[in-house]
């Protein structure tokens, strides 16, 4: 589905069956939209903007993923895979899969392509980043028996942002530092959806699409209400567009 800032207008794009997708992620330089369907063991993408929604296939039997992140500059896709506990990678036609490595629980991963990071959650344990070559690893945080199923990054202030299971939105520079709440919902469930633009933390709580600013303290805006929950967002932003494309089950 597609939520129109200026207009507040949803659109339906495409109904790609009841398959939990637990990510989203855009490819600028080709123009296409790629998502995971959890249940049905694939990887999908779209042409967007675009009349024409066809699904093409882009990965197959990649047993249960979960996150994945778009690097337009190299041609590469990466995901991982909550059940073998797998980093993966492909060309973005989907040629050239390889098993990177593995994980304790990966569910989240996000890319800082300028300055070579990755960004993976380990849900039970640990958000932590890596170089793309797998050469060196650290731990940023401990999620200290608090689930995390949502994660990203804003390259500009170098700083992540992530919702626990207790509800908890926290902030951390992207070495770990200076951790803060940015708010509490006081409603324990699992979150799966959150994406940071500008001053503003877009994120679904349940069957609420929610912005909210950066600044502690600040007060969220529902922005559209559906009848599922939100297990996804992504905002788009392109030659003065703001949308945000989310999946709801």
């Amino acid at each position: 589905m597609e939520f129109d800032f200026d207009t507040s207008s949803v659109n339906v794009l495409l109904d790609h069956g009841s398959y939990h997708v637990y990510a989203i992620d855009y490819d600028y330089q080709n123009r296409y939209m790629y998502f995971p369907r959890y249940n049905y063991h694939d990887i999908v993408r779209f042409a967007y903007p675009s009349s024409n929604t066809t699904l093409q296939t882009v990965v197959q039997s990649s047993s249960y993923p979960t996150g994945i992140a778009v690097d337009s500059a190299n041609d590469h896709l990466y995901w991982v895979d909550e059940y073998r506990d797998q980093l993966s990678r492909c060309n973005l036609d989907g040629s050239n899969v390889t098993v990177l490595s593995t994980f304790i629980n990966p569910f989240v991963i996000r890319l800082d392509v300028t300055k070579r990071w990755m960004y993976i959650v380990e849900r039970y344990t640990d958000i932590l980043k890596s170089r793309f070559d797998l050469s060196d690893r650290r731990t940023i945080t401990n999620l200290t028996s608090k689930p995390v199923s949502c994660m990203d990054i804003d390259t500009e202030e170098n700083r992540l942002y992530w919702i626990n299971q207790d509800g908890d939105m926290k902030s951390c520079k992207d070495d770990g530092s200076d951790v803060k709440i940015i708010l509490s919902t006081h409603d324990r469930r699992y979150y799966y959806a959150i994406h940071v633009v500008g001053s503003n933390i877009y994120y679904g709580n349940a069957n609420q699409l929610l912005m909210v600013n950066k600044s502690q303290g600040s007060k969220p805006t529902v922005l559209y209400n559906v009848t599922h929950s939100i297990d996804s967002i992504y905002v788009f932003n392109q030659s003065g567009m703001l949308t945000t494309i989310y999946n709801h089950q």
